[in-house]
């Protein structure tokens, strides 16, 4: 079960660049290359190349005495202003903070299949649609337990506003789906009943806090199957809690189904936790939190923090679970869509497994999967890519990085394929074109 506590009402990413172009120094005379635009002033040319390209293309053009390279993104500086946020440590350990300059889930819908939603809190969801009270069609989906609150909360908070906390895709909707009745129970023909609705309303994810004890090992249910592989044929992105059981050999149904991005929970520490379900199916991990610790010292156990409404009253409380995990990744989910990442279930999972952290094994290991969600670096995934391309430092301004072997990245004469004599004329002690031999 979730353990939660009242907090009183009062508080590395790799450099991101525009895909498919680079810029090129001068007017651009070759007829082989598609210019976007020109900017005349700076004497500047956008050109257009192929995704995932770019640092290739422009390295090829330095080569042949272009000055190009990648067009780097620039954003503005914000923090979100919500007084509790300090508070959350599950947003630094997974990047939100860089991810939050790419995307903020807009123009996505997450359902979250779960107790509901409740309404009337201070801090709230920003974006609702489309809910649905399985038990009671014609009624609003009400959460009289909290979980559901909690969990939308982690997706989509409204951020930024000045109040209690922040969501991770705070700009995305959430459609709350009452599949599990106010003592958090339900069964698999509720669950199938609010997975059509929601496929059939438009959510683009399904969240999944919810399951069948890893001790069952099921793997399959004839009546909640076919419901997840509707959703699949749909391309909807269903994300599942790997359960709190503390199996080290199963985990939990229908995070063990193979259409579901199965998750597990870690620490404030990045470690994964004690009651997390470890198997041959999980698929990442994310925080969950561990309330019986503050390992960060903040005063307060290092729970997952959100708003919910628990015996009637609206408070923000520290929750644990993989049901607390889970809502990341869907939310992560939402921000790749939204941003044009990717948009299919195999593209989703593809670019949260080939970016995350890794925490144990190289690689995919049955106690993480395939490592810590890792935001921003999952949104600058490219297909093909197991990796986002590698920074490009240039604090010279030469066109060339470092990590593409300028060797003094303070002078911008200094570059692979500098004008240089090569010790025979030149005097004057510096080794321009980085080929490890000194003029002089």
């Amino acid at each position: 079960m979730l353990v939660g506590v009242v907090l009183p009402l009062a508080a590395a990413a790799n450099v991101q660049y525009r895909s498919s172009e680079i810029v090129v120094a001068g007017p651009v005379t070759d007829s082989s290359l598609n210019v976007l635009s020109y900017y005349p002033k700076s004497n500047l040319s956008i050109v257009s190349v192929a995704k995932g390209k770019e640092l290739d293309k422009a390295k090829k053009m330095r080569l042949k005495g272009s000055r190009a390279h990648v067009n780097v993104l620039v954003n503005k500086f914000a923090m979100p202003n919500d007084p509790y946020l300090s508070y959350q440590w599950n947003w630094q350990n997974i990047g939100a903070y860089g991810g939050w300059d790419i995307s903020t889930g807009g123009t996505s819908t997450v359902a979250v299949l779960d107790t509901g939603l409740a309404s009337g809190g201070s801090d709230g969801v920003g974006c609702v649609v489309a809910p649905y009270n399985v038990y009671d069609p014609m009624n609003y989906p009400e959460d009289g337990d909290g979980h559901g609150t909690h969990v939308s909360g982690t997706i989509a908070q409204s951020t930024n506003n000045g109040i209690g906390v922040a969501g991770l895709a705070y700009g995305a909707c959430i459609m709350p789906v009452k599949v599990l009745d106010d003592s958090g129970s339900g069964s698999m023909a509720a669950i199938a009943e609010g997975i059509y609705h929601a496929v059939d309303s438009g959510a683009d994810v399904i969240n999944l806090s919810l399951g069948v004890s890893a001790r069952y090992r099921i793997t399959s249910d004839p009546i909640l199957d076919p419901a997840l592989e509707y959703a699949a044929s749909n391309n909807v992105i269903v994300i599942g809690a790997s359960g709190n059981d503390g199996s080290r050999k199963n985990i939990s149904y229908p995070a063990s189904h193979s259409s579901v991005i199965a998750v597990g929970a870690t620490d404030a520490n990045d470690q994964v936790t004690r009651y997390s379900n470890r198997g041959d199916m999980l698929d990442l991990v994310a925080p969950g939190g561990d309330t019986s610790v503050d390992s960060n010292g903040d005063g307060y156990a290092d729970g997952i923090l959100q708003e919910a409404k628990i015996g009637g009253s609206w408070g923000y409380y520290f929750f644990q679970g993989t049901s607390m995990a889970t809502p990341h990744v869907a939310a992560l989910s939402a921000m790749l869509i939204s941003n044009g990442t990717t948009s299919t279930p195999v593209d989703v999972k593809a670019a949260m497994q080939q970016t995350a952290v890794d925490l144990y094994d190289t690689g995919w290991d049955k106690t993480s999967g395939a490592g810590l969600i890792n935001v921003p670096a999952a949104l600058n995934w490219q297909p093909g890519i197991v990796n986002p391309p590698p920074m490009c430092t240039d604090a010279d301004n030469d066109g060339v990085c470092v990590e593409e072997g300028d060797c003094d990245d303070n002078n911008a004469s200094v570059y692979p394929g500098a004008n240089d004599t090569r010790g025979k004329k030149s005097r004057d002690g510096i080794d321009n074109d980085c080929n490890g031999i000194i003029d002089g």
